[in-house]
């Protein structure tokens, strides 16, 4: 057989059976990215549902590995939980057709998802660190918006936020699900990436045990994990960490570890792929790269 003929028949096998519908798909996963109110995100969600009710889960025969992707990731992370719960039981019915990430990212993620909703209707042990964690959330977005960036703002909220997270931190150690509830335990540990390496660095480990024990993100454990990572000048492990260089003029990836399998290990603790992370983070966040110049 020639390898003109060979790669001829690799080609037909992996074109997706309905092209026109993968590209429907791929440019909805795009779009939900850019949409910027609740009625966008909610026509697009509804269209992914239509087409779960009229076609079932989309295999990568069917629309090709991204769209098949595309599709999985959508319909496993916007659905209510009970319905998630009957799409996850065909997901896992028919994985040898889907791609494997996409389905690892599906149960990572109804699983992380259930457990912060049990929390998330439980009132917390600590509703006083909650609400001082809210209120400094506030300000620490507030000075990470895209409109009017000031990254000397940015700089004199993050000091003026250090003490108060120091002392949350030397009195309760990371904040668990339980203690603020999963909104407040996130903000925190954002909050914590905007300090220095060092005040980072002790504050991991405490991290981790609090995923492990399913009172933390294994997500923002791996943001943590990777910026410090960085920091050393090692290679990431998820990809988490954008950085700024005098090469780039845009927020990029650094280097990855056995970066062939990130997507997997990013789907395993519910993280899409890294593509579609570093697309939204740059279309999502002030042009910081440009204000270090």
């Amino acid at each position: 057989m020639s390898w003109l003929l060979l790669a001829w028949l690799v080609a037909a096998q992996s074109a997706p059976a309905d092209p026109v519908l993968a590209a429907h798909v791929v440019s909805l996963t795009r779009a939900i990215f850019d949409a910027d109110d609740q009625k966008q995100e909610d026509a697009i969600s509804a269209e992914i549902r239509k087409i779960y009710r009229d076609r079932g889960i989309l295999t990568v025969a069917t629309a090709g590995d991204e769209a098949a992707y595309d599709f999985v990731f959508l319909i496993c992370s916007d659905d209510p939980l009970e319905s998630r719960a009957a799409i996850l039981s065909k997901v896992r019915a028919m994985k040898s057709r889907l791609p494997a990430d996409a389905v690892a990212y599906c149960e990572a993620r109804f699983r992380l998802d259930r457990i912060k909703a049990r929390f998330g209707t439980s009132p917390p042990t600590h509703p006083a660190v909650r609400d001082e964690i809210d209120r400094m959330f506030v300000s620490d977005q507030a000075v990470r918006q895209q409109t009017d960036f000031d990254p000397r703002k940015m700089e004199q909220v993050d000091g003026e936020h250090e003490p108060v997270l120091r002392n949350i931190l030397a009195k309760y150690g990371v904040p668990t699900y339980r203690m603020v509830g999963p909104e407040a335990a996130g903000e925190f540990v954002t909050m914590m990436q905007h300090q220095s390496p060092a005040f980072r660095r002790p504050a991991l480990p405490k991290l981790k045990a609090n995923v492990d024990a399913g009172q933390a993100d294994p997500a923002q454990y791996a943001g943590m994990a990777d910026r410090l990572r960085t920091d050393a000048g090692q290679k990431q492990i998820y990809g988490q960490n954008l950085v700024c260089s005098p090469d780039k003029p845009v927020l990029h990836e650094t280097a990855i570890e056995d970066e062939a399998h990130v997507n997997m290990r990013r789907a395993q603790i519910g993280l899409f792929r890294l593509d579609l992370y570093v697309r939204f983070v740059i279309e999502h966040s002030p042009d910081v790269c440009a204000a270090q110049k």
